[in-house]
Order: structure tokens, then sequence, then C-alpha cells
């Protein structure tokens, strides 16, 4: 039986309540899906410290500690990156665990079921999260011990277009990505290629985040085509490119947020461009009632789609008064 999946959202809401009850948590997820963001981001959210430690880099002995000689004593010097401080409070971050050699994941045991190694001791603040990637992603992963495995909470991690795409909106993603999820949203992760396969690159969240970044740099997508197949593969990178001359396509972009263009396009790449146009130029104080003019132009589904990204974007749109006229009309269509 398939264990059932989880977004990010939901991810966060579960973490809070195995924080609160002192609860270790292994967290399933393809590379690239934000498990390392979302945790230091818990932390930072909870005012919590944070040590963000990769396993598979490590030794055995390394957790442990090096050996030194004290009154005639051998006494284990614990490693730098494991908190010391008593009366802190914060989260273990233990990453790419089911990478790390058996020798380490042993060396996991004792600190996942008694918070400690050998003569160190985790102070009583701090909270344990691990983390790594599925078997089936053709990385480097071990199957973990079953004692291991019994001594945690596992949860399966996906990503998911709508809240990447809220996430996007508030993070400057680029709008050409925006536009192309919302039309190809099964293209925000895509399979790992087989070893065999020339590019071995492939979609995944950071992917799209690092293409975003590149995109905003240049002018000419012509000129990065192997970038792009570089960066989310070569399936993705031919349609997004295609779906990127849509743009060229689309209605002036100012005149509609000045109130002085009503064409609507009726492709729906061209739609889901154009509201991904709209979501980036639009500023609350020059633009605020046009765009519920020309929304209802638009089919329902994209009209409140616009909308409901538009709050993302800026909350004080929901105190205009056009606004609430266009939540009496469209309430119904809100999920």
């Amino acid at each position: 039986m398939v264990t059932p999946a989880i977004g990010v959202s939901e991810l966060y809401k579960q973490l809070e309540l195995l924080i609160q009850t002192d609860t270790p948590v292994f967290i399933h997820g393809s590379p690239g899906i934000g498990k390392s963001y979302i945790v230091n981001e818990l932390a930072q959210k909870n005012d919590l410290g944070i040590r963000d430690i990769r396993l598979s880099q490590l030794d055995a002995v390394d957790l442990r500690g090096i050996p030194s000689i004290q009154n005639e004593q051998t006494k284990w010097m614990p490693p730098v990156f494991l908190p010391d401080d008593e009366n802190s409070e914060g989260i273990l971050f233990l990453d790419e665990l089911n990478s790390a050699p058996l020798s380490v994941q042993a060396a996991i045991y004792q600190l996942v079921l008694d918070r400690k190694i050998g003569e160190y001791v985790l102070p009583k603040g701090w909270r344990i999260i691990c983390a790594g990637n599925k078997i089936d992603d053709k990385g480097i992963v071990f199957k973990l011990p079953s004692p291991l495995i019994n001594r945690m909470v596992h949860i399966v991690l996906e990503a998911k277009y709508d809240e990447f795409k809220t996430w996007g909106i508030q993070n400057k993603i680029h709008p050409y990505i925006i536009g192309f999820l919302g039309f190809r949203p099964d293209l925000l992760s895509t399979q790992i290629p087989s070893a065999t396969e020339a590019n071995p690159a492939f979609a995944t969240p950071r992917a799209w985040s690092m293409l975003s970044n590149i995109l905003y740099s240049v002018k000419d997508l012509s000129a990065i085509s192997s970038i792009i197949h570089g960066t989310v593969g070569y399936g993705a990178g031919i349609e997004f490119i295609s779906f990127v001359k849509v743009y060229k396509t689309l209605p002036n972009i100012d005149a509609i947020l000045a109130g002085e263009s009503e064409e609507v396009p009726s492709e729906p790449s061209a739609l889901y461009a154009l509201c991904a146009a709209l979501i980036e130029k639009y500023q609350m104080a020059e633009h605020g009632d046009n765009i519920f003019t020309y929304a209802k132009k638009l089919p329902v589904e994209f009209n409140v789609m616009l909308i409901k990204d538009l709050i993302v974007k800026d909350e004080t749109i929901a105190e205009l008064e056009s606004f609430e006229e266009w939540l009496e009309k469209y309430e119904n269509f809100i999920i």
C-alpha cells in the first residue's frame, strides 16, 4: 500500500505538532521540493535555533567526536555542530539520513531514541527532524534499518502547484514560470531521468526557482535554450520555450491595467500567460479598480484565479469597494 503524500502547508501543521510533543520525524521527499527550506523556515518562524547537518558527508566518528585523555581516562569530545547550551531551544535537522553510511545510521539510533550519543546529551529544548530522498528517486539511498524506522514518525512530502504558485507570487518567481506551470502543473516535478540519458536534468520546484533567477537576467530566451534544458530537463524545457512565445501575442498589459484595453485572448495557454503578466505588473495605487473591470471580461475560472492570486500578492486589494462587489458575485466559485 502506498503511503499518502501531503503538501507543504499540511507538512507545516504536522511538524508544529511533532515539535510540541518532542516526537522525532522523518520527511521523505524527492530532490528539490523544499525539505530543508521548510525546516529552516519553520525554525525561523518559531524563533528556534537550527543545526542543519548533512549526514551523507559524515562518518560515525564525526558524530561521537574525537577521543582525548583526561585524568588517565578517555573522554569523547562532541563535534561543534551539536548544540551544547542547556538553555537553548532549536531543531536538530539531520538531512540525507538515508543516504548516510550504515555506520552513521547506527550512530543515529541512540540520538533519536535516547537523545544522546556516547557521553553527549542533546539539550532538552531541541527537537529532532530527519529528512531524505525516496528510495525510488534513483539517488544514493539506503533502506533504513527497522529499529531506526520504528523510532520516528514518517511523512511523505510531494510538490503541489497551488502551493508553489502562492510561494512563487510572494517570492517573485518569474511570471513566465507561474503562467507556464498554471498551464502545465504536472511539470512542476518530473521523473528523474535514467542514467543512460544524455541530459540528467529534471524539473523540481528548486530547478524552476533557479531558472527564474536566470530569466530575470536575460531578454532573449533563444540564447539560453541549452541552459533551460539543463535546468528543468529537455522535455519540460521545450514546452516552456514554446509557451513563452505566447507572451508575444498577449494584449498590452499596461493598457489593460490602465483601463485602456478590453482585449481578451481566447486560448487557455494565453489566458494563463495573461494572468501571470497582470499579477507581475499590478500595483494597488495605480491599477486598483481597473483590474476588476477587466477581470469580468475573462472566463469565470480565470477571473477567479486572477483575483485570488492578486490577493496573495497584495492583501489590501480586499479593502476596495470593487472587491466587495466582485465577491458578492463570485464567492460561490472560491474554494
